[in-house]
């Protein structure tokens, strides 16, 4: 008998065999809820965790990448259920919740769990704005041993987290829960301080900083460039919602017309 392994026929039927596999392959290297994740969080590794309840290690791994799992646990929009390889079979797994239990477990139940940090290196970071740009690359920092200084113009930390997103979406206690981990670390945050109006960038490095970090935020409200928009009465919506953060008083009326449908919008009509 005579076996042909290696002929036009054969290759033929082994591309179309692989066609075949890759059409529904779902064997990544990396699984495709964490190709997703924005942060890239292993996402099959700490609902690994938690199965075992491994709940505290769970939040560890969480927080090699994203050391808010608290406030993203709440808020995030979830584009790794939308990859979840179940929806093949029945509807995804609630990654977001699961990393949501995890976190809240962990505050829930005695010291919540902080990174080791190194050794002092005497290199100094400003960063600008402690919004969760600023404080994350801040909690990076520390963890490496660098002195992190964040300077916020606003009398709280949170940036978006805290002026962008409402008290029944993310409670504010839960957000100072987050940003007082990132606090105990080393990090140390001056308030009531603005770029341009109480120091400047040559005033950061003449102080002794090493680096400055500008994480300055998206706070600014687009427009629809309509008429009418710039009378009285009409506010847009991070705006209006970044007021409220505040505790301002905000004339609204007895009727509040809101436009749109988005986020934003159910955001802004809920506590008016």
């Amino acid at each position: 008998m005579k076996v042909w392994t290696d002929t036009d026929d054969v290759r033929a039927v082994r591309r179309m065999a692989l066609d075949l596999l890759l059409s529904n392959h779902r064997g990544d290297c990396v699984a495709p809820c964490k190709a997703t994740c924005p942060a890239g969080v292993d996402v099959q590794g700490y609902i690994a965790l938690i199965a075992q309840r491994k709940y505290r290690e769970a939040t560890a791994l969480v927080k090699e990448v994203n050391p808010f799992p608290l406030a993203i646990g709440r808020v995030c929009t979830r584009p790794c259920e939308t990859e979840c390889r179940r929806n093949a079979i029945d509807g995804p797994v609630a990654i977001d919740y699961l990393k949501r239990f995890a976190a809240d477990w962990d505050v829930a139940n005695g010291e919540p769990w902080s990174p080791d940090v190194a050794a002092p290196t005497r290199k100094k970071v400003a960063l600008v704005g402690a919004g969760p740009g600023s404080l994350t690359a801040a909690y990076y920092l520390a963890q490496r041993g660098h002195e992190a200084v964040v300077f916020e113009a606003l009398p709280a930390a949170g940036g978006m987290l805290r002026y962008g997103i409402p008290e029944y979406r993310l409670p504010k206690d839960t957000l100072d829960t987050e940003i007082g981990l990132v606090t105990k670390l080393g990090v140390r945050i001056e308030y009531g301080k603005a770029l341009g109006r109480d120091f400047t960038l040559r005033d950061l490095l003449d102080q002794g900083f090493d680096a400055v970090f500008l994480g300055l935020g998206a706070m600014g409200s687009r427009m629809m460039r309509v008429p009418g928009e710039d009378l009285e009465g009409v506010w847009a919506g991070t705006e209006f919602l970044k007021k409220m953060g505040l505790d301002e008083d905000v004339e609204i009326g007895n009727h509040v017309a809101v436009i749109g449908g988005g986020n934003t919008a159910v955001d802004a009509a809920r506590p008016a």
